[in-house]
């Protein structure tokens, strides 16, 4: 027995509806994928234009980057930053501030924000301990600075991209499916076209 036009028209209509919401849905992922990695990889400031400020610890920490607008004197301003922390903590006690001057004078966001790198300097372990000493660090500076993060931006840049990479798997996904259903709708749909052809001959006999 033959299937009934109508249902397999019905069948070949909603097998090319699934197809095309799997495949909008594949590609609304990818957009959300895109937006969310690139807000990722974008560099968060704790601290901007700033010359004194002072940046809380209050648990594991790598340390900070610090930066300055480009045109000045890097290492005469990295000979003049000063950082004090908890329990006494200094440049002059305990803590070093990393110069980098120029080193990464050719990141992209660096040249979109006119900023080059003037030194890193990282966070002190607690006295007779191997814990980050927590507390409030004073960052002083004869020019405005601004400040990052070093694992947070890491950590976040990660997240960012894993959850792009995520959504882009599950985009792909959900387009060769969509695509999938739309040619299995396309095959129902052909297979019921009525055969012309054979129909003429079978007259004229």
């Amino acid at each position: 027995a033959q299937v009934p036009r109508a249902m397999v028209s019905k069948a070949s209509k909603i097998l090319f509806g699934i197809g095309a919401l799997l495949a909008l849905g594949g590609i609304i992922c990818f957009v959300v994928g895109s937006v969310t990695g690139a807000k990722g990889i974008e560099v968060k400031f704790v601290a901007a234009d700033k010359s004194s400020f002072t940046l809380p610890v209050s648990g594991a920490q790598c340390g900070f980057s610090l930066y300055m607008k480009r045109g000045g004197d890097c290492d005469d301003v990295h000979s003049k930053i000063t950082v004090s922390g908890p329990e006494g903590k200094s440049l002059a006690n305990g803590m070093t501030l990393v110069k980098d001057c120029k080193i990464n004078d050719n990141a992209e966001w660096g040249k979109e924000e006119d900023l080059v790198k003037v030194g890193q300097f990282a966070i002190p372990e607690k006295n007779g301990t191997s814990n980050t000493l927590t507390g409030m660090y004073t960052v002083t500076s004869p020019v405005a600075l601004w400040a990052v993060d070093m694992c947070g931006q890491v950590f976040k840049s990660a997240r960012g991209i894993l959850a792009f990479l995520a959504l882009l798997v599950v985009a792909i996904a959900l387009l060769v499916i969509g695509s999938i259903l739309c040619c299995v709708g396309c095959c129902v749909l052909s297979s019921d076209k009525p055969n012309f052809s054979s129909r003429a001959a079978e007259l004229q006999a």
